[in-house]
């Protein structure tokens, strides 16, 4: 029988830790909270299901010559835990873990990674998050979406670029039992709003209104001259609107579209890389809408936001 080689995740820094430990602390407020509600005898049902799970670990090299590096120096590997090892390892646990992913190496690892704990209720997926995400929601347990029932959820969306679907946003919302943790790619919407408003071709203006769900981000972002041509000739090779977006604007309209879906938006945690660029906003959503939910919801994730909102 052919083996299959395992496939190894290299990405991120110090940035991908502080997004894992923000994550992995709700996860463990999550499960402690709701372990005895709505009542020890009968508590909730939980799952966990992670959209773009990867392999389950992360691969880091460390140059142990540091800035000076002679050429002698090694390079170690370390392997972390990613997401999915993690939230295996939340206690107490949840009830059901699923971890979606498209790449097929990626996928073989995670097989790799459940064969591992065969006690637990862990399903690995192969496929577009998207659909599969409706998928899970509308079949099995979930599928009396709606009504009172004993499944609650955490999904982690960590998308590789711009690939959730403002639609996929929607419908969890609708669920109004799942809390999202959404990884906004905020630096990838801004780098699809051209400073020159000509050079908006159709696949950058698709883009951006499948993440925001909406085309009125245009209107938002660039702003028309003020001044009138002074004749034709200006008229004609004047420059269309100027961009005024940044990054600040781009998070804020981001989180007033979520707030139109999500009955809880959470302040966005800024995930920055080492250059001090932020890469990404972090949130948390929810549509619940129990109010007593909403606020023990606010409550684990404010926790988060002051102990990672600031790095």
């Amino acid at each position: 029988m052919a083996t299959i080689e395992r496939a190894e995740h290299q990405f991120g820094g110090g940035w991908t830790e502080i997004k894992l430990d923000a994550v992995s602390d709700y996860l463990n407020f999550y499960t402690q909270a709701l372990k005895a509600r709505p009542s020890p005898d009968n508590p909730f049902e939980t799952w966990y299901v992670d959209a773009f799970a990867g392999t389950g670990d992360r691969t880091i090299e460390i140059d142990d010559g540091g800035l000076f590096a002679q050429p002698d120096a090694t390079i170690e590997r370390l392997r972390l835990d990613g997401s999915a090892r993690r939230a295996i390892a939340v206690d107490p646990p949840f009830r059901h873990l699923v971890f979606i992913e498209k790449d097929p190496g990626r996928f073989a690892a995670l097989e790799a990674l459940r064969t591992e704990f065969p006690h637990r209720d862990i399903r690995c997926v192969p496929g577009d998050a998207n659909g599969e995400l409706k998928s899970i929601f509308e079949n099995g347990p979930w599928q009396q979406r709606g009504r009172t029932t004993l499944q609650r959820a955490v999904v982690f969306l960590d998308p590789y670029g711009m690939s959730v679907r403002w639609e996929t946003l929607r419908f969890l919302a609708e669920t109004e039992r799942a809390d999202v943790w959404y990884l906004f790619p905020l630096h990838a919407a801004l780098r699809q709003l051209s400073h020159d408003h000509r050079m908006l071709d159709p696949g950058k203006r698709a883009a951006l209104g499948e993440i925001f769900g909406t085309a009125d981000w245009e209107q938002r972002f660039y702003q028309q001259p003020q001044e009138a041509p002074a004749d034709l000739f200006e008229a004609a090779n004047r420059a269309g609107p100027k961009r005024i977006a940044n990054a600040g604007s781009v998070e804020e309209f981001a989180g007033e579209r979520l707030r139109t879906i999500f009955s809880f938006v959470s302040r966005p945690i800024p995930i920055l890389t080492h250059r001090k660029l932020q890469q990404f906003s972090l949130f948390l959503l929810s549509g619940n809408k129990n109010q007593r939910a909403i606020d023990l919801i606010e409550k684990g994730v404010a926790a988060q936001v002051k102990k990672y909102g600031g790095r």
